[in-house]
């Protein structure tokens, strides 16, 4: 059969082109092989939900709780770190973003000026020196993903502003004892090449725990620091001559330690949190013969710290949640929960909050874990929490869409006034406001009560909502009150789950942690009282 020219032509024409394309396949299949079928990857931010708001939402919701009082413009802090407040006699108080608030009386609550700012942090009662001792942090500014950066570090102009950042990183001690006139004793650099501090635990002993970058050789991936922060534990006996003791980090979170960092999944990612966030919670003193410290590390895991030798801190064991994936914070806080003989359940028991990074969902939502810690060489995770519901006459199905961060964040304080109650649990859930459940089965926590802010902020300014609105919260065991700071102010709540509320002030009789705050009204000055009077607090 013949084959005409046309036809030969064309297949000659065919042949040549699937030669040229096997070629140019191998090419790119040699790359592919070598970079991934994206070279970049993924990485969050994700998109904004298409079913996202495109206002703020101004009504409040609330489920069994009531609210005492409100004050606007002035924001507690509370459970980040996990001791903050003051009191003499009947008289409390709780930093704030204005100064002292002063929650005496909790349907009054009242911002009061002193002399100098930034005297917050943990507040806490030095037995040893009779004093009140605030230890506040210090660091260079976030590279937080905006608008304008959105991907935060890895946007050169962002990073570098925080890397020439010229303040103290560190901490700051200050004597509160009077916390009219604050008196600082001493900033402590720990080093001018690193972030400085964040969330760190300080106690009233004579150890406090930093969570800490000493330098810039600590990576990061995720967006919101340029470095990350390792673990250091510095000595408080004299608070006005900090010195250094030690320093831990994970494997492979060193920049040099190529090799450890690559047996994790998420090397590389630029999203997963890399670092400590939350220095370690030490429920028993070293000094008192305690050896266990239990810290958040982010995607590193949850770790529990031999600290039988200070000088050389090192784990027991960890743990990380086996499905856990990129973005956000998975261990934010580790809450031990104060238990004792008749709630057996919940003894060895911390809560390992994660905390939520980007607003409107765009990064995988995470859920605070119940940790089992009875062996602490094999922690393991026996309980998540419920994810919390968009309320019914909401004008969205799910807190995805209700604009800001919606994810969990700051715990109740660890050391407050009171018998501490072990089956209840308050956190702060940014879009999604303040939330109260019962640990009674530690194996399925139950939401018993909720309250949901009215959004401040305007929708086309980022910055004034992308928090969401609840950040911190303190919880008085003694009067059965829940204080919730929010971006615009501060509440004052109660819940029948605690009991009935009372309102009046109340000089405390005991903390919840009974080795801190020891002596904490004998050696106070009895003349100590600043913005109510002595008849209204004595």
């Amino acid at each position: 059969m013949s084959i005409s020219r046309r036809a030969l032509l064309k297949n000659a024409a065919g042949a040549a082109f699937a030669a040229a394309g096997a070629s140019l396949s191998g090419v790119l299949d040699a790359g592919a092989q070598v970079t991934g079928l994206t070279p970049g990857g993924g990485k969050v931010p994700f998109r904004l939900p298409p079913g996202a708001l495109n206002y703020l939402d101004r009504k409040q919701y609330i489920h069994n709780m009531d609210i005492h009082a409100h004050l606007p413009g002035a924001s507690i802090n509370g459970g980040e770190p996990l001791m903050a407040m003051w009191a003499k006699g009947r008289q409390r108080m709780l930093p704030g973003s204005g100064g002292w608030i002063d929650i005496s009386d909790a349907k009054n609550p009242v911002v009061v000026k002193t002399e100098r700012r930034g005297a917050g942090g943990a507040v806490v009662y030095n037995t040893k020196l009779r004093k009140w001792i605030a230890m506040s942090s210090a660091a260079a500014p976030l590279t937080s993903a905006t608008p304008e950066f959105p991907y935060g570090q890895y946007d050169k102009e962002l990073r570098d502003r925080t890397i020439n950042f010229k303040g103290l990183r560190g901490i700051r001690t200050w004597d509160v004892t009077d916390p009219a006139k604050p008196n600082l004793l001493q900033e402590f650099s720990t080093g001018e090449k690193g972030m400085g501090t964040h969330m760190n635990f300080y106690d009233g002993g004579k150890y406090a725990y930093l969570e800490c970058a000493w330098d810039d050789q600590l990576r990061m991936e995720n967006a919101q620091r340029p470095m990350s922060h390792g673990l250091m534990i510095v000595d408080m006996s004299d608070p006005a001559h900090v010195k250094e003791v030690s320093r831990w980090w994970v494997p492979g979170q060193r920049r040099g330690e190529e090799d450890e960092y690559k047996k994790f999944t998420f090397a590389g990612d630029e999203s997963s949190w890399t670092s400590s966030h939350g220095a370690l919670t030490v429920p028993k003193r070293v000094e008192d013969g305690g050896t266990v410290g239990y810290g958040g590390f982010g995607a590193f895991g949850m770790y529990v710290m031999d600290l039988t030798d200070i000088t050389k801190p090192k784990p027991y064991g960890k743990v990380r949640y086996e499905y856990e994936t990129i973005g956000g914070i998975p261990f934010h806080t580790c809450h031990p929960v104060i238990a004792d003989a008749a709630h057996p359940r919940l003894q060895n028991i911390v809560i390992g909050i994660p905390e939520t990074i980007q607003a409107d969902c765009r990064e995988p939502y995470k859920i605070p874990y119940v940790v089992d810690v009875k062996d602490p060489r094999n922690p393991r995770i026996i309980g998540f929490f419920p994810r919390p519901v968009a309320p019914p006459d909401a004008p969205y199905s799910d807190f995805c869409f209700a604009r800001g961060r919606f994810g969990s964040h700051n715990t109740q304080c660890w050391l407050a006034p009171g018998a501490a109650h072990p089956e209840i649990m308050a956190i702060t859930w940014f879009n999604a406001g303040i939330r109260v459940f019962d640990l009674s089965n530690p194996l399925a926590p139950k939401e018993v009560a909720w309250f949901v802010p009215p959004r401040d902020g305007e929708i086309d300014k980022y910055e004034s909502w992308w928090r969401g609105t609840s950040e911190d919260v303190f919880v008085e065991w003694d009067r059965n009150l829940i204080w919730l700071g929010t971006h615009e102010g501060s509440y004052c709540l109660s819940t029948p789950a605690l009991g009935k509320p009372v309102l009046e002030p109340r000089k405390v009789q005991r903390w919840s942690v009974a080795h801190c705050n020891v002596g904490w009204d004998d050696q106070t000055a009895a003349g100590v009282y600043f913005g109510r009077s002595l008849s209204e607090m004595g």
